[in-house]
């Protein structure tokens, strides 16, 4: 069985880092990654390996879990590990039918989009904005420069 690789690279902000020089410091950021197999975490016996770059302002901010041990849950995304699928859910409703985004036999995607939530911290209460890559593969061996070495099959602009 092949494993889902997915590369997620995380941007946080707050309100004060809101101009237009820290936007264009944001935009400079890469969204694709050399895989270092030392930062590579292995879950779910191996069929999923994940590569986490970028802030992490927010402890264990990306959660994900496999349900029925076929699907994996991260965000707003279901990953199909037997039909190698990826399906998103705009919004987390119950009667929102999530979409089928793509198959992932051959190739990788890429799937952007932006968020916010509120912070209670230190007697605080602010708005923490956050801007997420998520690139996605389905592998036989991970490889280095899996996200490098070619352009995503499809790519996902502001999903959210």
């Amino acid at each position: 069985m092949k494993q889902l690789v997915l590369q997620i690279t995380l941007q946080q902000w707050d309100k004060s880092q809101q101009s237009a020089e820290h936007e264009a410091a944001r935009q400079l950021q890469p969204n694709r990654h050399f895989i270092e197999a030392d930062n590579v975490t292995a879950s779910f016996d191996g069929r999923l390996l994940l590569d986490q770059h970028g802030d992490s302002y927010t402890a264990n901010r990306i959660r994900y879990q496999l349900i029925d041990d076929r699907y994996l849950l991260i965000d707003r995304f279901r990953f199909d590990l037997q039909t190698q699928t990826v399906e998103f859910r705009a919004k987390l409703e119950s009667n929102v039918e999530p979409l089928l985004l793509a198959t992932l036999e051959q190739g990788w995607i890429q799937c952007c989009y932006q968020w916010r939530y509120r912070v209670d911290e230190s007697d605080f209460i602010f708005w923490r904005y956050e801007a997420v890559t998520i690139n996605a593969a389905f592998v036989e061996q991970l490889h280095s420069q899996l996200f490098l070495h070619s352009p995503p099959i499809q790519s996902f602009l502001n999903l959210v």
